[in-house]
């Protein structure tokens, strides 16, 4: 039988090497399972819903999502529609994923011991669940309809402060457009800020403005800190397929990176690809609801919940109807009372061709062939940007989005036929560009589309700060090398603060109260940049998370709280433009909206002080925003071996290097995965993950990427590893038999 060679360069990449297609997809489930059997196993009980089975009570209401969304059933239902070349490549995958566990069952992870079990062998019903577990998480996000439906509670004046992101005028297809008016809403009401800040960034340089001659393409996809990683580093060498980059741990196929002859990155588009629709039930009969003109009954489903330390399992009963499943359970409810029957309809429920676009896509050669691949992508819908090696440029955004009769937001009516679908945005018409005259392309999570698009685009995107921030850097005619990719990937200053912060300190004029003072000292001459060495940022996100929370006061029950502040944008509004007759948001005028702000700063200082135990010189922004890269079986006991930091970082929830702000003001988030592809040298790419490509506690590559990943080091991926054997770490051999 032909060798399959696995060899493993200096950071623990493995290059797989086979002469079939069969051979080099069993030799990367081996190489897989090799650094993320744990995980990956544990990626397939999420999406299956059978957590809580080791993990404990902690992870019934993951269970019970994932099992009222379907994704078992989903899961099962596609894995039978997979066609030839690609039910070879997941089954060739699976089969490595199993040679591995039948070769090791006496030297598995450490999870596995702890926990008391072995995995169960993996089948391709698996992979497509763990794909559609993925999905679900980047596009399920259901409390953002629910923060949407909100805005209902709000007078019509406030409602487009409210559902407006920050920064709305800054679209992916409109850096040559002059901006919208600050503080203008878009005629339609599509938006909804997200109080999601895990985002992600994408970018790439045409090769006329390219130092090297040549086209460059950066990617940095943004996920929680967590151990193992979300992404996994190797280099495929077969027949069809020779590409280098990042893919996900259970699943087939390079998700950013290059073949040689182009290269790409995502970042998640937002555009809403579900509703949830307010059910009528039959008053005479509770077990029916409407659809159309008659009444029908809802089916069924009990659903059995083995939890860790408990006997017997919980069980559930899922209701769906035509639409999808009912959500009540899963999501917080609008009225105290409870909401009616809430049901999901999703594109992630209908047959998917996910796994056929991702092995197309990794086998692509140019701009035609590219979103030749990309036609079949439909959920999440993302934003991709290409490059190549004759130098062209390009984004695309891709997904099977849905249009609806009309344009509203949150809950839409089961019984209202304008709140149905009415088909899908047609693939060739979803939002892209290629060769702009300025150079680049660049998305950052930020609105795609211009008002003006042909189809509403319904999305809960984010800010628009990181996306000016890229315009900011990229714009004009200097010509941009790979140094200066690497500077914006890790750049930490904040288009936010340096549109705010000069306002904020201008409604704050003539007040000399001790607090104030100390607060206009400590901004006035900040640069704006979220450096681990200054207390500005600490004193600015203090500030803003004190006057969220008395801006949502004014208008919303105190138990909407945590969904208020993470949405919308009205505070902001208000910190630009003040109270003013088209923003009435205090109800006592403008003294209680003055009232409003000194009270927020007098809370943040208060707050700080009581902290740092009333010493300020120990105020920075590297005291507090910690990252800290936990596994999910980490005890005080296994905390040294199991997890990763904390290590003080710089950036923020809205810079380029964007690093989240949780509670604590700690860093809950950012660049899993940088990547730089400069075709000037087509053979490699420049990548870096936070911690390590291995997800074995103990491996010299579980957080070896640790400490050059927090100063802006990137190592160096070869794409023609056996010729440089220098760099050659480990060396494995097998055959598929």
């Amino acid at each position: 039988m032909p060798e399959i060679e696995i060899l493993r360069d200096r950071a623990g990449v493995p290059h797989v090497y086979a002469a079939t297609t069969r051979d080099l997809h069993f030799g990367l489930g081996y190489a897989v399972a090799e650094d993320r059997l744990w995980q990956i196993d544990r990626l397939r009980r999420r999406a299956l819903g059978r957590q809580a089975e080791i993990l404990g009570p902690d992870y019934v209401r993951s269970d019970l999502t994932h099992l009222t969304v379907g994704i078992d059933l989903l899961a099962e239902a596609d894995a039978a529609h997979l066609d030839g070349p690609v039910r070879d490549v997941v089954d060739a995958y699976v089969a490595g994923l199993n040679r591995y566990v039948e070769t090791h069952t006496d030297d598995l992870p450490p999870e596995f011991q702890i926990l008391g079990y072995t995995p169960e062998p993996f089948t391709p019903r698996d992979v497509v669940a763990i794909l559609r577990g993925i999905w679900w998480s980047l596009n399920g996000r259901l409390e953002q309809i629910v923060a949407a439906e909100l805005a209902r509670l709000l007078p019509e004046s406030l409602r487009a402060a409210y559902l407006t992101p920050e920064a709305p005028e800054e679209r992916i297809l409109a850096y040559d457009s002059p901006p919208a008016s600050a503080g203008v809403a878009p005629s339609q009401d599509t938006l909804l800020g997200s109080g999601d800040a895990t985002g992600s960034n994408n970018w790439a340089v045409a090769s006329h403005r390219s130092a090297s001659g040549q086209a460059i393409l950066c990617s940095d996809p943004h996920q929680p800190f967590w151990v193992p990683g979300s992404w996994h580093e190797y280099v495929l060498h077969g027949p069809e397929d020779t590409v280098a980059g990042a893919g996900h741990p259970g699943v087939p196929g390079i998700w950013f990176g290059s073949n040689t002859r182009i290269a790409w990155g995502i970042t998640n588009n937002a555009a809403s690809t579900r509703d949830l629709y307010l059910e009528e039930v039959n008053p005479e009969n509770a077990d029916e609801y409407r659809d159309g003109d008659t009444w029908r009954p809802f089916t069924t489903r009990t659903v059995t919940i083995p939890v860790r330390g408990e006997d017997p399992p919980r069980t559930h009963v899922i209701r769906s109807t035509v639409r999808g499943p009912i959500v009540n359970e899963i999501i917080p409810p609008v009225e105290e009372a409870g909401d009616p029957p809430l049901s999901l309809r999703w594109v992630g429920q209908e047959h998917l061709e996910d796994l056929r676009a991702l092995v197309d896509l990794n086998r692509a050669t140019d701009w035609q062939s590219f979103r030749a691949a990309l036609s079949r992508w439909a959920v999440p819908a993302f934003n991709f940007v290409y490059a190549d090696s004759t130098g062209r440029i390009g984004y695309q955004c891709a997904g099977r989005i849905p249009v609806r009769g009309r344009v509203t937001r949150g809950y839409r009516f089961a019984s209202k036929p304008e709140d149905r679908w009415v088909g899908y945005v047609p693939s060739d018409s979803l939002p892209r560009e290629q060769d702009p005259p300025r150079g680049y392309v660049a998305t950052a999570n930020n609105r795609a589309a211009p008002d003006d698009f042909p189809y509403p685009l319904h999305g809960a995107w984010a800010a628009g700060y990181r996306a000016i921030r890229l315009r900011q850097f990229l714009s004009g005619d200097r010509q941009l090398g790979r140094d200066d990719m690497v500077a914006l990937q890790t750049d930490v200053l904040s288009t936010r603060a340096q549109r705010l912060v000069p306002r904020l300190l201008a409604h704050l004029d003539g007040n000399t109260g001790k607090d104030v003072v100390l607060f206009r000292q400590l901004l006035e001459r900040w640069d704006y940049r979220y450096t681990t060495d200054s207390a500005a940022p600490l004193v600015f996100e203090a500030f803003m998370r004190a006057w969220l929370t008395r801006v949502a006061a004014e208008r919303f029950n105190p138990r909407y709280a945590a969904l208020v502040t993470a949405h919308g944008s009205a505070a902001a509004q208000l910190i630009e433009h003040g109270q003013t007759d088209a923003l009435p948001w205090f109800q006592g005028g403008p003294d209680a909206y003055r009232q409003a702000l000194l009270g927020a700063v007098g809370e943040a200082l208060h707050r700080l002080r009581r902290r740092f135990h009333g010493d300020s010189s120990l105020w920075s922004w590297g005291a507090v925003h910690l990252a800290h890269w936990r596994h999910p079986l980490s005890t005080a006991e296994r905390a040294a071996t199991f997890d990763v930091g904390p290590l003080s970082v710089a950036g923020g929830a809205d810079t380029v290097c964007n690093t989240g702000t949780g509670p604590a003001y700690d860093a809950t988030s950012g660049a899993e995965y940088r990547l730089v592809v400069d075709f000037a040298a087509p053979d490699r790419i420049w990548a870096i993950q936070s911690a390590g490509n291995s997800g074995l506690p103990g491996s010299p590559h579980f957080d070896d990427q640790l400490s050059p990943w927090s100063r802006g080091q990137y190592h160096l991926v070869r794409l023609n590893l056996r010729d440089h054997p220098e760099d050659v770490e480990a060396r494995t051999t097998l055959t598929n038999s």
